[in-house]
């Protein structure tokens, strides 16, 4: 008998078995239980999480000869199924069947009663590829099956399926194994197959995997061909495997940077690129550690590991923070390079040299400074800061005035009425609502590079925290990120619908301009959306996209966009 993959050996049988989802599983065993089956069932995910394991779970549920919601493995039905033999479990990949045609050919086949069993169950994998006919074909079918027809469908990619095909399923959103539960996994397959292992190795796999089950057994089944001894497993294994870095090496790397040793910090990167490690990861990685490093310094775990507490003990709170900023561009300087090793070796140092100077500044601050000194400066700014009050009571800093490009302000009101003083921030209160089709033209004419120009200065808000009138206001733009931008709206996405809605209130529009004048010149309107409307946005537009629905530039007018 030829070899069987871990992943297709160990497939879930029943439901018992399944890993995660445990919320779909419960939900679909009641509804067998109480006998409220739907006509189409739509799971969506990312790869390797059980999507078409359960789909068959289901299909056998369905039609197990032992009673409708039984699985017993043993009766021709669930034979014929697990084996892919079944008359009336029909699994069709989209990928390599998405035309009309074919669609067609199916919905004459539904016609037909279920050979042998109470229900035929037609299983669309990755049904995303379905052309846009062929979604057409099917959606009448799928609205109004036969009795005894069941639809599942199976993607990875959900917002490239039409809306009205969602609409007409039962949707069932697949998540991530966690970490918990794959380890889980892993240690119950090496069980069986008598393999012993480090636990460093499971930790290292459920790393590479990132929430996948598919891919997690399929990285065991590799290494367990790669390992020296079949019968048991090592993390050097692994390491040596997928280009992987040691803990030590990286503590290593982290080490150097705090003794600021330039010389052996480059050899030693040029001995991990000798080693063909994944440069990619390994900056990843050393992120990890120090996110790890700064969430314990501020919980004081008791139970960190030595790792951590290394870190904790070379570098302070600021300084691991600061690194991490710089660790974070060069991940978004590594995606357009074509030199990742030189870029990285020109970052590590650069941790060297930042963390210097905050070092030098830090010094600098807790200087003793002479008496005599103190008191010259006072005489000096007193005058100074009397003359900026006279003039502006929200001055901006001259250095902040020569990065910003001077824009024609687009608004009519007078800016002493833009830019009333307010109390504090609002909490509740009328609140601006754009529309699905307003916000679908916004998206449109939103100009990229200029977003772009925005999000380059969004950090020059920062220094504007110091006035006590604007710092909530501040702190609030500041917790959004640049989302669309036209002529005369500002669209922020916000992680907190709770603060996406307070930008919307109109109390607090005002003052939100004011602030946002300080580093564009110009009054803007500024709405906000949060993390599930964004994402929806982005779903309909492609969907819109894709049956060239979408409006066109030139036929719209920014102004028609009523912001009230």
């Amino acid at each position: 008998m030829s070899y069987l993959a871990l992943y297709r050996k160990y497939r879930s049988t029943s439901f018992d078995e399944v890993y995660g989802q445990k919320p779909i599983v419960k939900t679909l065993e009641n509804a067998l239980k109480e006998n409220k089956i739907a006509h189409a069932y739509l799971f969506s995910g990312p790869r390797g999480t059980g999507k078409t394991s359960i789909a068959r779970l289901l299909a056998k549920a369905l039609n197990c000869e032992e009673g409708m919601g039984n699985i017993c493995n043993h009766c021709s039905n669930c034979k014929e199924i697990s084996e892919g033999t079944s008359p009336d479990v029909i699994e069709i990949d989209a990928a390599s069947n998405s035309g009309v045609e074919e669609i067609r050919n199916l919905i004459e086949r539904v016609k037909y009663a279920p050979t042998k069993s109470r229900y035929k169950v037609y299983i669309i994998d990755e049904v995303h590829m379905l052309t846009t006919n062929a979604f057409n074909a099917l959606l009448k079918t799928l609205e109004e099956p036969p009795s005894n027809v069941v639809f599942i469908l199976c993607t990875t990619e959900l917002y490239k399926v039409l809306p009205t095909i969602v609409s007409r399923c039962q949707r069932y959103e697949f998540k991530k194994l966690s970490d918990e539960e794959l380890t889980s996994l892993l240690t119950d397959v090496l069980k069986k197959e008598n393999i012993s292992f480090e636990e460093d190795a499971i930790d290292e796999i459920v790393e590479l995997a990132n929430g996948g089950a598919r891919d997690a057994l399929s990285i065991l089944d590799q290494l367990i061909s790669f390992s020296s001894s079949s019968n048991s497993l090592h993390a050097k294994d692994i390491e040596s495997l997928f280009g992987l870095t040691t803990k030590k090496e990286k503590i290593t790397l982290l080490e150097l940077i705090k003794n600021k040793d330039y010389q052996n910090l480059v050899s030693s990167f040029n001995n991990l690129i000798s080693k063909n490690v994944d440069l990619t990861r390994l900056i990843n990685d050393l992120l990890t550690m120090l996110k790890d490093a700064l969430i314990a310094s501020k919980i004081r775990n008791d139970k960190e590991d030595l790792y951590t507490s290394l870190i904790n003990k070379y570098f302070n709170e600021e300084e691991i923070t600061n690194m991490i900023n710089v660790l974070l561009d060069l991940i978004k300087e590594l995606k357009i390079t074509n030199n990742p090793s030189l870029l990285i070796e020109l970052y590590l140092i650069k941790l060297i040299d930042t963390n210097t100077s905050i070092k030098e500044e830090k010094i600098k601050k807790d200087e003793p400074i002479k008496e005599k000194v103190i008191v010259k400066e006072v005489v000096k700014e007193v005058p100074v800061i009397k003359e900026v009050v006279k003039e502006d009571k929200n001055p901006t800093p001259t250095s902040i005035i020569n990065t910003i490009s001077k824009l024609d302000p687009i608004f009519t009101e007078d800016k002493k009425d833009v830019f009333t003083q307010d109390n504090g921030l609002a909490k509740d209160g009328t609140s601006y609502v754009l529309s699905q089709d307003d916000l679908i033209k916004l998206t449109v004419l939103s100009n990229k590079e200029a977003k772009r120009e925005l999000m380059s200065r969004w950090k020059l808000l920062i220094p504007f925290k110091k006035d006590p009138s604007l710092e909530p206001y501040i702190t609030l733009l500041l917790e959004g990120v640049p989302y669309l931008l036209t002529d005369t709206i500002l669209v922020l996405s916000y992680n907190l619908s709770s603060r996406a809605k307070l930008i919307n209130i109109k109390a607090n529009q005002k003052k939100l301009q004011e602030c946002l004048y300080k580093i564009v010149g110009k009054n803007i309107n500024i709405y906000a959306l949060d993390r599930i409307q964004s994402t929806n946005l982005v779903s309909l537009y492609r969907n819109l996209d894709e049956v060239k629905r979408l409006p066109r530039a030139r036929d719209l007018n920014i102004n028609d966009i009523k912001f009230e």
